[in-house]
């Protein structure tokens, strides 16, 4: 996250490709075989390139993301785990991983804003938005076994979870 004007392209090429790779390899094995989670969403992978990237380098991001984006198989749900930028902040400082600690307050305000404005349009496959304000599957067990309940019945298109505190 530091020096951003200066690797921000090679960092979005180099997820681009890791993930149209995963893509690939996901789509050459039997979907029927097993469940397959995924810890990404090819469609939200532009949110992190208009964040960071000029426009010329945003224009050759885009041209090469269409033409190699695959016809990557619909996922069954996605899952957007969702909290207020200072919530996220306090996490980050929290877990005390070193990339993340360059983060910026800016720019996680700016993310969560790209995020929140992408899914409320996101209709390509059934979404469960979950407010994490007050849940935290992570260090608590029982929030764990409430959010895989809430997958689990999950049938609608679109369905909202907020624990409340």
């Amino acid at each position: 996250y530091r020096d951003s004007a200066r690797y921000a392209l090679p960092a979005q090429m180099f997820f681009l490709f890791q993930r149209m790779n995963q893509l690939r390899d996901l789509t050459q094995t039997d979907l029927f075989s097993s469940p397959v989670v995924s810890d990404f969403l090819l469609d939200k992978d532009p949110i992190f390139a208009s964040l960071t990237l000029g426009d010329d380098e945003l224009n050759l991001y885009r041209q090469l993301y269409d033409h190699l984006r695959p016809q990557a198989p619909v996922p069954d749900l996605v899952i957007y785990l969702q909290a207020q930028p200072e919530t996220l902040i306090d996490r980050v400082k929290k877990r005390g991983v070193a990339m993340e600690t360059g983060i910026s307050e800016t720019y996680l305000y700016r993310l969560c804003e790209s995020y929140s404005r992408f899914f409320y349009h996101y209709d390509a496959a059934p979404l469960l938005m979950i407010n994490t304000e007050h849940l935290n599957p992570i260090e608590r067990t029982e929030d764990f076994d409430l959010l895989l309940t809430r997958i689990r019945n999950m049938r609608g298109k679109r369905e909202f979870f907020n624990l409340g505190e």
